[in-house]
């Protein structure tokens, strides 16, 4: 019981995110579709309140695991749509892998700020040689310092 109930926050709480984000994006015309505006509040409220996660996961499950039942849509969309498809191939084409490179990009340069900063250091890995070698040195006097006194 107290797990359908865990279920059934999770999915008010996903719904609830969803809607309202579809209606701030119909109310005040923001450019973004109401499901990502929905998403970016799911996201906020999981920032703020790190608590609702485990019921988010809970009601996101099942939907995730059918993922590929939810792309029929799209699917049946691109086949009604092929000869414009075919028409404008090279400039989708390019626009996909433009795309995805500059979306790994901008994932990878965050995903290390974020990094650098739980860790406190910017990069495991030094910018030359020189560096490297001081890094080294660094390592190997605190290793023997630390040998001294019995560590």
């Amino acid at each position: 019981m107290v797990g359908l109930q865990k279920w059934i926050t999770g999915a008010i709480l996903v719904l609830g995110c969803y809607y309202l984000g579809t209606w701030l994006s119909f109310s005040t015309g923001l450019p973004l579709p109401g499901a990502l505006t929905g998403l970016l509040i799911l996201l906020a409220v999981l920032f703020i309140v790190p608590k609702a996660e485990p019921l988010v996961a809970r009601a996101a499950s099942p939907l995730l695991s059918h993922m590929s039942v939810l792309f029929v849509p799209a699917v049946l969309g691109v086949s009604a749509y092929w000869k414009e498809i075919a028409q404008n191939g090279w400039a989708i084409g390019i626009a996909i892998v433009f795309t995805t490179c500059m979306s790994l990009g901008i994932s990878a340069k965050i995903a290390e700020k974020l990094l650098a900063s739980r860790h406190g250091h910017f990069s495991q890995v030094p910018a030359n040689k020189k560096v490297a070698e001081q890094v080294t040195e660094q390592q190997d006097v605190k290793k023997g310092s630390e040998n001294d006194r019995g560590y």
